[in-house]
């Protein structure tokens, strides 16, 4: 019996496959898709969208691109049976997509196999060739067949040569590549191993970018899609890092896990190195990027002069002033109606832009200019960060009351004056700006292998303050601080919060609430889950933890919407005996908590949140003796030196 498939593609009567794994008849019809120079189209199951027969022996969709070509396929509707008790699809869609020849028999085995419904699976797909098969089955031998509509899709033939890698591969490295600069390579790409399929497990590949004296290398990542949990991307087992130097020795600047877009790096040098990795786990897309080696006159598209009467739009570049003031036209006289005067500010690295408001006094109609409402209409400053690519607005201020101090998600940050009046009772603004790479974070001894990592020894100092950054300003969004505190072997670390304002929402602070957090471990390179995240707003309260031994790690995490001023501790490093005796707590006073009502945005990119008191935890024997246990192990390889120090 034919059905209707409803595809365009050339229907042929009879494709042998023997199926071991059924005693049906080995004939399938098939459905050929042919290649006609980057053409598309669509394809379907028999009847869609009515519901598929339940007699489908086998039917192969078999898709041939030119020699130069790879098939990408995306589902946009998906409904096969779910799957039995044990997991097996019963009906399904089985995808062959590294295929060296258009063809398929009873030896070959399948890549993915589909069934259920839309959202449980992978919705588009690439082959690694010219060739790719799909073989749906519908199961004879079920009773009732139940209304499922099959699936409807869309395939597309594409240039393979926009998926290679232009580098240098190196002999007998499956993955590391050189890329260098001369007259007639100036740029390219490079992808994650197999990109646009998924990357294998286990990969590990080496980027490494060499540009001629005078240059500097520019890569901008275009899609990140890697495995990600929610937890630091320290922790994550797939993980891409840079390097602003020739290889892992050089300071990091950028470190991502899970989903990304549009992340942009400029060396501070004439190298740069990347590095990918991934576990045998959860494999996804991978990444795909471009660089391209610049001279560094071309980075600094126009040098900062000094501010005449009516040149007002400036591009400040780190290398050729690290810190300055910018000032409204005529400060201190009022300035002109009717301008619009942008500074974009540029770093390299790991540099941040810090911006602190000194005068801000705009003409405000609409009321009081102490405590302005709204800025719609009056005459503003506003600022934007660069988050996943696209330029975002931090926030607009106008009036006299002064912003808090902010800081760049990215080494870019823009900000723009705009008035509609003139008035001689006002005088503007005035703007201190600083390229810094500490994330304004003071103390501590910063190390180079992450973005943000600090380091806290008891031999060099035994108490002392930390910071979130940028504190008591706006802390950076899309930003992630380690602070690592490494004691004696009779000791442990005390943490004691005296200020904390982490927007979030209690009492789990997870990523599924997009809650910023600060998490602490006792270990080096995982998250420690008998410890409870902070995060939300306490007002004069005390928020006290202890390590179980000499190591501690305190980690800062915020995402790419709202913000807060952060927090302000105190850490000291105390015997053991004058602790928990090995038992990690929280000690949280909780007379002076106010719990305030959840209000998702209050007109300055923050939130409040319920804020749910933390007890002091009473921790069983059997979690005592393993915390013990723990801290006996962190000694010993403090005392070895084999404990990793990120």
């Amino acid at each position: 019996m034919r059905h209707r498939l409803g595809v365009l593609g050339v229907y042929v009567t009879t494709c042998l496959l023997h199926l071991c794994c059924s005693a049906i008849n080995p004939a399938c019809d098939c459905v050929v898709y042919q290649s006609y120079g980057l053409n598309a189209g669509r394809f379907t199951s028999p009847n869609f969208p009515e519901p598929y027969p339940p007699n489908i022996n086998c039917i192969l969709y078999s898709f041939i691109g030119d020699t130069s070509e790879i098939i990408e396929l995306t589902f946009v509707e998906f409904d096969l049976k779910m799957p039995d008790e044990r997991g097996r699809c019963i009906d399904f869609l089985r995808v062959y997509q590294n295929l060296e020849r258009p063809e398929v028999n009873e030896y070959s085995q399948h890549d993915i196999e589909l069934c259920g419904p839309y959202s449980g699976i992978q919705n588009t797909i690439y082959s690694s060739g010219r060739s790719m098969v799909l073989e749906f089955h519908a199961d004879l031998r079920r009773g009732k067949h139940g209304n499922y509509s099959g699936f409807n899709g869309i395939y597309q033939f594409l240039d393979k040569g926009s998926y290679l890698t232009t580098g240098t591969r190196v002999q007998g490295k499956q993955c590391t590549y050189d890329f260098h600069s001369n007259d007639t390579h100036r740029h390219g790409q490079f992808f994650s191993p197999f990109y646009p399929q998924n990357y294998k497990p286990l990969s590990s590949c080496r980027y490494r970018f060499h540009a001629r004296r005078g240059e500097r290398v520019h890569i901008e990542f275009s899609n990140i899609q890697l495995h990600h949990i929610d937890a630091s991307c320290r922790d994550s087992p797939d993980v891409i890092v840079v390097h602003d130097g020739p290889d892992e020795s050089a300071p990091v600047i950028g470190q991502f896990c899970g989903m990304h877009n549009g992340e942009e790096f400029n060396s501070n040098g004439p190298n740069l190195f990347v590095t990918f990795s991934c576990d045998d786990r959860d494999q996804r897309q991978g990444f795909a990027a471009t660089y391209k080696f610049i001279s560094k006159s071309s980075m600094v598209p126009k040098s900062v002069k000094n501010q005449s009467e009516f040149n007002c739009n400036m591009n400040i570049d780190s290398r050729t002033h690290r810190n300055g003031t910018i000032k409204s036209p005529l400060h201190p006289k009022p300035y002109q109606s009717d301008i619009t005067c942008r500074y974009i500010f540029t770093g390299v690295g790991r540099e941040r832009i810090q911006l602190r408001f000194l005068h801000l006094d705009l003409h405000y109609p609409a009321g009081d200019p102490s405590h302005p409402i709204d800025c719609s209409g009056s005459d503003s400053v506003s600022v934007y960060i660069i988050i996943g690519g696209k330029t975002e607005e931090l926030n607009t201020w106008c009036g006299t009351k002064l912003p808090p101090m902010l800081m760049s998600s990215q080494p870019k940050m823009i900000m723009e004056f705009r008035s509609y009046h003139s008035s001689r009772a006002v005088t503007g603004f005035v703007v201190e700006y600083s390229f810094v790479t500490n994330f304004g974070i003071k103390g501590g001894e910063q190390d180079n292998r992450g973005t943000c990592v600090f380091n806290y020894r008891s031999t060099q100092k035994s108490s002392g303050e930390i910071w979130s950054p940028n504190y008591k300003g706006l802390y950076p969004r899309n930003t992630e601080c380690h602070y690592l505190f490494y004691g004696r072997s009779n000791e442990q670390v005390q943490i004691e919060f005296v200020d904390f304002d982490v927007d979030g929402i209690n009492p789990r602070c997870e990523e599924s609430t997009r809650s910023d957090y600060v998490s602490f471990s006792n270990f080096a390179d995982t998250e420690d889950r008998k410890m409870t995240r902070l995060c939300g707003q306490s007002v004069n309260s005390k928020r006290e933890i202890w390590s179980d031994g000499p190591f501690f790690r305190v980690i800062f995490k915020s995402n790419d919407i709202y913000d807060s001023t952060g927090f302000h501790a105190y850490y000291q490093f105390r015997s053991s005996h004058e602790g928990t005796n090995g038992d990690s707590h929280y000690s949280v006073d909780n007379r002076d908590v106010d719990a305030l009502p959840s209000n998702r945005g209050d007109g300055n990119g923050s939130r409040s949140n319920v804020h749910v008191t933390t007890s002091s935890l009473c921790l069983c024997l059997l979690i005592s003796m393993c915390a013990v246990f723990s801290r006996l192990q962190i000694t010993h390889k403090l005392l070895t030196g084999t404990l990793s120090e990120l």
